[in-house]
């Protein structure tokens, strides 16, 4: 095992038999929540290609056990899930993919610690193209992540919280098959919030982040910003969120001619607007952010993102999510942004679910999901229909307290 994961897990273990040391001593509940599911899904085009594709075919069979306990003082959660996948048809693959996810929080009168962190291991057409909208080689990637925080409580109205998040991405297959370079993400910031009244917060956050790319000629992107963010809420049922501040980025890579510098401002924004009713949640987010990416560089994400959920019985619910993003690079140097290998790329994702929940011990899911791609001076276009169906079996819950 190399050294940085040896690091990791230490930190990880570290964190956790820290705080379940001081909350076993008093009374704990405790449980365990296995499931099982088999999945079936329909591609027309996998990889979101420009070109004509043939159908793609997968089925998946997913086994799962969710664990909590809680005490007074601590509360522990995961949920190890192993997921078995076989694609045929246009492609022709078998993949193995696991989330080991893990949230501590222990709190005592004035402080709140916590740590946030794990394993995921999934596909890039996954969760990596969700969240950037450019990364579209079929490849597995292998995510940890590591982010303990402290929150103090200065007086009623005012706290401080001090956090650090790192992350580090290894691709299979290496850089020169998929074109996809691993990389580790530094983050490191310091967040004021003060209660003006019962509905109003403001937040003021100073942040350092380090994006490095070792096998990409050494390249590492430092990220220095700071943000102002306001909460407000209309009724218990009506909250509007706004936050934006700049991000002062420089860019150093190594060439055979010496350490080349590219350095760029970009001011970063969100905003949410969530609704309540009696049976459904309604929420619209619009912002920029600024994601690391395996495809070797910093990218800008513009953004608008509905979601929604309506429960129609006590037993069935709809939901809904779309987005449409436009993504472009952070550089200004071609020698960054990998020339005509990035241009600004436009994309679109609308999925609708439908779950039944029919039984104590079963569910029985259904979705539809419709994605499209532009790529900025081609006026051609990949657009992705696929449809899923999956069963859930649920056995009995196991807990225990004393």
């Amino acid at each position: 095992m190399t050294s940085w994961r040896v690091g990791f897990w230490g930190m990880v273990m570290g964190s956790l038999l820290t705080v379940i040391g001081q909350g076993t001593a008093r009374a704990a509940e405790w449980s365990i929540e296995p499931s099982m599911s088999v999945r079936g899904e329909y591609h027309s085009n996998l990889l979101l290609a420009l070109e004509p594709q043939l159908s793609t075919y997968a089925y998946w069979i997913s086994p799962a056990v969710r664990l909590m306990g809680a005490t007074e003082l601590l509360r522990v959660s995961s949920r190890l899930a192993f997921d078995y996948v076989e694609y045929y048809g246009e492609r022709d693959a078998k993949i193995y993919n696991l989330h080991f996810p893990l949230s501590v929080q222990y709190r005592q009168d004035r402080s709140l610690w916590e740590f946030n962190g794990g394993l995921n291991r999934d596909n890039t057409l996954r969760s990596e193209l969700i969240e950037t909208g450019v990364v579209l080689t079929f490849a597995q990637r292998n995510s940890w992540t590591a982010g303990p925080a402290w929150t103090y409580s200065l007086t009623d109205r005012l706290s401080a919280r001090t956090s650090y998040q790192y992350q580090k991405a290894d691709y299979e297959g290496g850089s020169q098959r998929v074109f996809l370079f691993d990389y580790d993400v530094h983050t490191a910031s310091e967040t004021l919030s003060y209660n003006m009244t019962d509905r109003d917060t403001i937040q003021v956050t100073g942040l350092f982040t380090r994006f490095a790319l070792p096998d990409r000629g050494n390249l590492v992107a430092d990220t220095y910003g700071a943000q102002m963010g306001w909460t407000h809420a209309f009724s218990e049922q009506l909250t509007l969120s706004a936050s934006g501040g700049p991000r002062f980025i420089t860019n150093r890579i190594d060439t055979r001619i010496g350490t080349l510098e590219d350095s760029t401002t970009v001011w970063v924004f969100n905003g949410v607007l969530a609704q309540k009713f009696e049976r459904a949640n309604v929420s619209l987010e619009i912002g920029r952010d600024i994601f690391p990416s395996g495809f070797g560089l910093l990218i800008q994400k513009d953004h608008l993102l509905l979601k929604g959920s309506y429960q129609v019985t006590d037993h069935l619910t709809f939901s809904i999510s779309g987005q449409a993003s436009v993504i472009n690079p952070v550089a200004t140097n071609e020698l960054f942004t990998g020339g005509a290998r990035f241009r600004e790329t436009r994309f679109f994702h609308i999925d609708p679910h439908l779950r039944w929940h029919f039984d104590e011990y079963w569910a029985l899911d259904a979705g539809y999901t419709y994605s499209r791609r532009e790529i900025e001076g081609d006026d051609r276009t990949g657009e992705s229909h696929a449809v899923r169906l999956m069963a859930t079996y649920f056995p009995l819950k196991f807990s225990m307290s004393r």
